[in-house]
């Protein structure tokens, strides 16, 4: 006997996700395939545009299926696949390995939310498929020498358990040494903040509009700075500090992307730099550590919610499904 239940609230609103999220990453995979010259990363390419249409045709078919209006998303409209070169060819590889890594963490998750056999399947799908494309990135990077790797630390000699409270550390004072787990948020942050700001920075170049061209410069002001703070963390330590992101930008003025579409790439960057810091400060055994990325938060929730004034009095934010208003129906 089947069960064909409706979707619930949980499983509209990762379908929802899925939906705008992929049909804006299309628009900007879709650019730089147009634009790159580099043929070892042609099947790359093919098959993140491959992997994406997936998700964009499977979420609105659910959707179509339970007569639950498909988002409006993005289109053509908001990629000129005729502008010239904005970024790398490099750069464009290390975007499609950070956000096979993403998409496959927010795949995950969606998944735990899923109820239906169908809604399961097609996020089972998406991990698999965006796990594959990330270690395909990876490999190229690797293969190409432009691979960033962690700081290399030496490894213990033995098991060890901590003795002392001041293993903790204070906020002020000498602190222990950083250990491998609070070292993989910060060089994970390196990362987040790095091509977020060459991201930005170059939407700041081609942006249409002077209210978001100075908020594209202010989020690349904002990642410097976070930078600067997860860096002198590393020299502090003594650590090594990683090589520098690629971060070629062209000359190029004519937009490659719609203002709509920036600003709401801008405010994904800003969900996974906020999802970041949050898991670094579950991860983080050092107060100090804590209380740093506790201010950085602040920092990006403030930018972030900036952004959405600036998508609302354009009316270029999409409203998500929601519940009824009991109050208005009431009255």
């Amino acid at each position: 006997m089947d069960h064909n239940s409706k979707l619930t609230s949980s499983e509209l609103g990762v379908l929802w996700n899925a939906y705008m999220q992929n049909t804006a990453v299309n628009c900007i995979v879709k650019h730089f395939h147009k634009v790159n010259e580099d043929k070892s990363a042609d099947y790359l390419l093919k098959t993140a545009l491959s992997n994406i249409q997936f998700a964009i045709e499977g979420s609105k078919q659910i959707f179509e299926a339970e007569k639950v209006p498909v988002p409006l998303g993005f289109n053509e409209g908001d990629v000129n696949l005729d502008a010239p070169r904005l970024y790398s060819d490099i750069f464009a590889l290390r975007y499609i390995k950070y956000m096979s890594a993403f998409g496959t963490t927010t795949a995950a998750i969606s998944l735990e939310l899923s109820t239906r056999a169908d809604v399961r399947n097609y996020f089972t799908k998406i991990v698999g498929s965006l796990s594959s494309q990330f270690n395909v990135a990876s490999e190229l990077l690797l293969q190409k020498g432009v691979y960033i790797r962690p700081p290399i630390i030496p490894v213990p000699e033995q098991v060890e358990y901590v003795e002392q409270e001041t293993f903790l550390s204070g906020l002020l004072g000498r602190h222990r040494p950083i250990n491998a787990v609070e070292l993989s948020h910060i060089s994970k942050n390196l990362e987040t903040n790095s091509i977020g700001r060459t991201f930005i920075l170059g939407f700041s170049q081609i942006a249409q509009s002077p209210e978001v061209k100075e908020y594209f410069t202010r989020g690349k002001e904002i990642g410097e700075n976070h930078e600067e703070v997860f860096r002198e963390i590393l020299l502090k330590d003594d650590l090594p500090l990683p090589s520098a992101w690629d971060s070629t930008i062209s000359k190029t003025t004519s937009p490659a992307f719609s203002d709509k579409l920036m600003m709401f790439h801008t405010g994904t960057l800003n969900a996974t730099s906020v999802a970041s810091y949050g898991a670094s400060i579950g991860g983080s055994l050092r107060k100090d550590l804590g209380a740093q990325y506790m201010q950085l938060l602040k920092e990006v929730l403030e930018f972030s919610d900036d952004g959405a004034k600036i998508m609302i009095k354009n009316t270029w934010m999409e409203q998500p499904p929601q519940a009824p208003d009991r109050v208005a129906i009431r009255s």
